[in-house]
């Protein structure tokens, strides 16, 4: 049996009535037979009480049976004077029904049980006593009872009829709603319509119709990023073919040697690119501010500018990293590093020979932690600064061959620190200034 949300509902719901309807049945049937004894003890006193009234007024003087019905071995009375029974029904025995000489009692007659009242008459010393056999009691007061809970018996299959069916139509909105999403196309991820959606499902929806949009958003990112890739990566192989035929179909050697070379630079070229690429591949699938540890900002800036001093130094450009104090902060060391790496690549790449790059770290008056990247190379265009951020963007006339992804990846690896990265001019308006401000998450424990 499938264990779905209706069949729990419906069996924890028919248990509960279940349990309900068993107690209250139980209890009516004590209360019924309670009031039945109540109302057969009622009878019994005003029996007495109408014998001792008619006993009272001289009535029935010497008589000894008074005629009866087949009901009669049921009930008896008597009637004591002195010590002598008087007048008695056929079904009364010769001794007292019981020994309590007022009020109600319960005694045993020829084996049975019975329920006696017993009353002083009128005259002196008269005892009149009045019982009835406690089977008639409770076969009467049990078909009474049976007769009240037969309502209720046949309200429970009835009962359950209604709760089915309530609890079917209730949950049709469901089976609806999982027709809807089962009928859909894979790619089609368009939000699901809130119209007539009972409110309990609705913050279900709603995350649904969330999630939905983010997938779209990512896929239709992951197309555009496949797009681009295959399109930047269409250079340098269609380059690297062309090297190689020309290699191929030189005879000078010194032809066929700068062809393969330029083999080789192509090569690299691409291999950057599907690197860089890579890394973009493993950053989208990032949230912000995961993974973040206390890391030291100064030691990782000293780590990316030792590995970047070789390629400055084939360039003949300086690269300086400004002493100053350990600058503690929360996150991830190794994206820090590729962040580093980027812009110190950048910084280098586009540095005329004989120029400085320097990376400054420092915390403002604010707190915040801070790292930036100065060079003195052309700079970037003010108007051109949001769209450099853009992946696969390269400014028109740089001179310089590149994947445009490497400010691209700083953008990320920032948003995933929760930092702020900010463009500008660098000193007298000379180079490009490139700042990342570490605030909130970025805060180490330590500072």
């Amino acid at each position: 049996m499938k264990n779905t949300l209706r069949l729990r509902l419906l069996l924890g719901t028919l248990a509960i009535v279940l349990v309900i309807w068993v107690a209250l049945s139980a209890l009516a049937w004590r209360k019924a037979i309670h009031e039945a004894d109540e109302l057969f003890d009622a009878h019994l006193a005003q029996t007495a009480a109408l014998l001792a009234a008619f006993v009272g007024d001289g009535g029935a003087a010497g008589v000894e049976h008074l005629p009866t019905h087949h009901y009669a071995r049921k009930v008896a009375f008597q009637v004591w004077e002195d010590g002598h029974l008087r007048v008695h029904s056929r079904a009364a025995p010769d001794a007292p029904l019981s020994p309590v000489a007022e009020g109600f009692s319960d005694a045993r007659i020829g084996g049975a049980a019975w329920r006696v009242y017993s009353l002083r008459g009128v005259a002196p010393r008269q005892l009149i006593q009045v019982g009835e056999a406690h089977d008639a009691r409770h076969a009467v007061a049990s078909e009474l009872a049976r007769q009240l809970l037969k309502p209720l018996a046949l309200a429970l299959p009835l009962l359950v009829l209604a709760l089915t069916l309530l609890i079917r139509s209730s949950l049709a909105p469901l089976s609806r709603l999982a027709d809807s999403i089962g009928q859909r196309s894979p790619d089609r991820l368009d939000a699901i319509p809130l119209a007539g959606t009972p409110g309990e499902l609705r913050p279900i929806l709603e995350r649904l119709n969330g999630l939905l949009g983010r997938i779209a958003r990512s896929m239709e990112q992951e197309r555009r990023f496949t797009a681009d890739a295959a399109h930047e990566l269409r250079t340098p192989l269609a380059a690297m073919r062309t090297h190689a035929q020309v290699a191929q179909a030189s005879r000078d050697e010194d032809e066929r040697r700068r062809a393969l070379a330029n083999v080789v630079a192509a090569t690299d070229r691409a291999t950057h690119l599907v690197e860089q690429l890579l890394t973009l591949a493993r950053l989208d699938s990032g949230s912000r501010g995961a993974g973040l540890i206390d890391c030291e900002l100064r030691a990782c800036a000293a780590e990316a500018v030792a590995r970047s001093a070789p390629q400055a130094l084939a360039r003949g450009i300086e690269l300086v990293l400004e002493e100053g104090p350990p600058l503690p902060i929360l996150g991830q060391p190794v994206l820090l590093s590729v962040l580093l790496r980027n812009l110190l690549d950048n910084a280098v790449r586009y540095s005329p020979p004989g120029s400085q790059v320097r990376v400054v770290l420092e915390r403002g008056a604010d707190g915040v932690a801070a790292l930036a990247v100065v060079d003195q190379g052309p700079g970037i265009p003010a108007e051109e600064r949001a769209q450099v951020l853009d992946r696969f963007y390269r400014i028109a006339g740089s001179g310089e061959s590149g994947s445009g992804l490497g400010l691209s990846i700083v953008a990320r690896i920032a948003e995933l620190h929760g930092a702020r990265l900010a463009l500008a001019d660098g000193p007298a308006g000379r180079g490009l200034a490139v700042r990342v401000s570490f605030a909130g998450a970025g805060q180490g424990r330590g500072s």
